[in-house]
């Protein structure tokens, strides 16, 4: 088996934008609607919610992207904000980026990106 290359990223990104990101992920599988399919229906760049969701890219969701989503994903605007309480401010998303590995087991140029700490950035006031 071919060995995978690994890259560890940094990525200070506010809390409740990265709450807001793994939640709307969550819905979009339930319904089972891909990132390009959620995209298109949103009349976005084809790569919108893939560079959203990598979280290693700048892109994320707008208060403009909030009645697009929750009318493809079929729920109330209320609905796509997350449930669980946001502590900090700003956090600092410690990702680990590494080469896909196929199905025959040789390394892919695709990326695989996952999230393997997240800490409280220095925040003010907090």
């Amino acid at each position: 088996m071919a060995s995978k290359s690994e890259e560890i990223l940094y990525r200070e990104i506010s809390e409740i934008d990265y709450l807001l990101i793994l939640h709307i992920k969550e819905l979009r599988i339930k319904k089972g609607i891909t990132q390009l399919q959620l995209s298109q229906k949103m009349k976005l760049a084809d790569g919108f919610v893939s560079k959203v969701e990598t979280l290693s890219e700048r892109a994320k969701y707008s208060i403009r992207h909030l009645p697009l989503l929750a009318k493809v994903l079929g729920v109330e605007v209320k609905d796509l904000i997350p449930s669980k309480s946001v502590t900090y401010d700003l956090v600092v998303l410690t990702l680990r980026k590494t080469n896909k590995i196929n199905n025959d087991g040789s390394v892919s140029v695709k990326k695989v990106v996952e999230v393997i700490n997240l800490e409280p950035a220095n925040n003010v006031g907090s």
